[in-house]
C-alpha cells in the first residue's frame, strides 16, 4: 500500500515537473508556431491532470456508495426506499 502511495506522489511529481518546464518554455517563446505547439502541450497536459484527478475521486465516490448500498441492504432498510 506505501509503495501506491509513492507512484502517485512520483507521477505528480514528474507531471508538475514536466508542466513547470512547459509553462518556462512557453513564456520564454516569441509567438509563432513553435509558441501555439507549446500551449497545445499544456492543454494537453492540463486535461490529463484534471482526469487523472476526476478518475481519482470517483472511484473513491463509487467505492462509497457501494458501501452505503450494502449497509442498507443488510440492515433491511432497502426495503424501506422501494
Amino acid at each position: 500500500m506505501h509503495s501506491q502511495t509513492q507512484s502517485h506522489a512520483a507521477f505528480a511529481d514528474t507531471l508538475q515537473a514536466k508542466l513547470g518546464e512547459l509553462v518556462e518554455r512557453a513564456a520564454v517563446a516569441a509567438p509563432g508556431a513553435e509558441r501555439s505547439r507549446l500551449l497545445r502541450w499544456l492543454l494537453v497536459a492540463a486535461a490529463v491532470f484534471v482526469v487523472w484527478r476526476m478518475a481519482r475521486g470517483a472511484r473513491k465516490l463509487l467505492w462509497t456508495m457501494f458501501g452505503i448500498a450494502m449497509a442498507l441492504y443488510w440492515s433491511g432498510a432497502w426495503v424501506l426506499l422501494r
